[in-house]
C-alpha cells in the first residue's frame, strides 16, 4: 500500500507531499492543474501511464527531479539528473534497479481516457497492452523483450547490409538462429496470457449485460504458435531472399495484434461506443485477475484518471465494485459526496 508520495521538480510539481488512505483516495481540481501527473508519478516504478523520456518529466528549467513513495514498510524513490543523464533507483535506502523495485512495488492497473480508444489504435497499442501485463507478472518479461527488440534490430540491419552488397548470406544464419529463440519465449509468454483471456471469455457476457450471444478474445498471428520454432525456422527458408530485398523480417510477435469477436463481428471492425466500454472494462478486471494469479503476495493499486466521464452509471457501479476492496487513485474534477480522503490541488 502507498502511505505518501514526494514530488520533487515533477511535471507543474515543485515541491508536493500528498498522503494517501489504505482505499479510496480521489483527487478534485479542475482540468490543468496537474492530476493526472500525481498518477503518472505513481505509476512510474511499475507501469508507467506515459512513456515519456525522463528529461521530459523535469519542472520546466529545472535540472533534476526526485520521487518518493513511502509503502507500508520501507521507502523508494527514483531521481534523474539531467547534468548526468542517469536515472537513479533507491530501495529502502540502498541504490537498486528498475526490475527490482518494480518487484517490490504495487501491482499498478490503470484506467485511463486512452483505454477506451485501444481497439481503434494502432496494433503496436494493443501489443503493448499485452506486452505491459507481462512485464508486471513476470520479472524476467521485461528483458527478454528488451533482449527480442536488440535481436530484431540486429537481425534487420544484417538483411540490409546483404541487400547492399556489405554482407553475405552466411552471416544472416547466426542472427535467424537468435531471433528464433527469442520470439519463441516470446510467444511463449503471449500465449499464456492469450489462453487465460479466451478461458475467462464467459466472464464478458456479464460485464456486457448479456446483449450478445458469443463473445470471444482472438489473438492474431500469422505464426503457428502450437509449433512456433518449426513454423519460424520453415518460414525463414523459404523466404530468405523475399526479407533482404525488403530489408526487414516479416513474420514475428512485433506484428502480431489481437481482437474481440461478438457475434462473428471483430471489435476492431464494427461496434458502438458503448459496446467498447463494456469489452474494455472487462479487458482491464481481466488484467488485474491476471496479475492477482501471477502475483498473489502483491498489493494492487488502482489509479484512475479522469475515467469516470466516459462511463455510464451501469458501468461506474461495475469498476466501483471491481476496486471496493484494493487501493486506488481517483482523479476527477467533480467532488463525490462520498467519505474518502479527499485530495484538493
Amino acid at each position: 500500500m502507498i502511505e505518501s508520495l514526494h514530488m520533487k521538480n515533477f511535471r507543474n510539481f515543485q515541491n508536493k507531499e500528498i498522503s494517501f488512505w489504505a482505499q479510496k483516495n480521489i483527487i478534485i481540481w479542475n482540468n490543468g492543474r496537474g492530476k493526472s501527473n500525481i498518477l503518472e508519478a505513481l505509476s512510474i516504478p511499475s507501469a508507467p501511464l506515459v512513456e515519456s523520456k525522463p528529461e521530459y518529466l523535469l519542472m520546466q528549467w529545472e535540472e533534476s527531479l526526485f520521487l518518493k513513495y513511502s509503502l507500508d514498510s520501507w521507502v523508494a524513490s527514483y531521481s534523474y539528473s539531467s547534468d548526468w543523464s542517469k536515472r537513479k533507483y533507491i530501495l529502502s535506502w540502498k541504490s537498486t534497479t528498475k526490475s527490482r523495485m518494480r518487484e517490490n512495488y504495487p501491482i499498478v492497473v490503470s484506467f485511463h481516457p486512452m483505454m477506451m480508444n485501444l481497439m481503434y489504435l494502432w496494433p503496436s497499442q494493443r501489443r503493448d497492452f499485452l506486452d505491459n501485463i507481462l512485464i508486471q507478472s513476470f520479472p524476467k518479461y521485461s528483458k527478454i523483450l528488451s533482449n527480442y527488440k536488440k535481436v530484431l534490430t540486429s537481425r534487420n540491419r544484417v538483411l540490409k547490409n546483404i541487400s547492399e552488397g556489405k554482407s553475405s548470406s552466411s552471416e544472416l544464419s547466426f542472427w535467424d538462429d537468435k531471433y528464433i529463440e527469442s520470439a519463441v519465449t516470446i510467444y511463449k509468454y503471449r500465449w499464456e496470457l492469450s489462453k487465460f483471456f479466451k478461458e475467462n471469455t464467459p466472464e464478458l457476457k456479464e460485464y456486457f449485460f448479456w446483449k450478445a450471444q458469443d463473445i470471444s478474445f482472438e489473438y492474431i498471428s500469422k505464426t503457428k504458435l502450437d509449433s512456433p520454432e518449426n513454423y519460424l525456422r520453415d518460414y525463414i527458408e523459404k523466404n530468405q531472399q523475399k526479407e533482404i530485398l525488403l530489408r526487414k523480417t516479416l513474420r514475428w510477435p512485433h506484428l502480431d495484434d489481437f481482437d474481440i469477436i461478438i457475434d462473428s463481428t471483430p471489435l476492431t471492425h464494427f461496434a458502438s461506443r458503448g459496446e467498447v466500454k463494456s469489452i474494455l472494462l472487462w479487458l482491464k478486471f481481466l488484467e488485474t485477475k491476471f496479475l492477482e494469479k501471477y502475483c498473489p503476495e502483491k498489493d494492487v493499486l488502482f489509479l484512475i484518471d479522469d475515467f469516470l466521464s466516459e462511463l455510464d452509471a451501469e458501468h461506474r457501479d461495475l469498476l466501483w465494485l471491481h476496486i471496493w476492496s484494493r487501493q486506488s487513485v481517483i482523479s476527477s474534477i467533480i467532488d463525490f459526496p462520498v467519505e474518502w480522503n479527499k485530495i484538493f490541488i
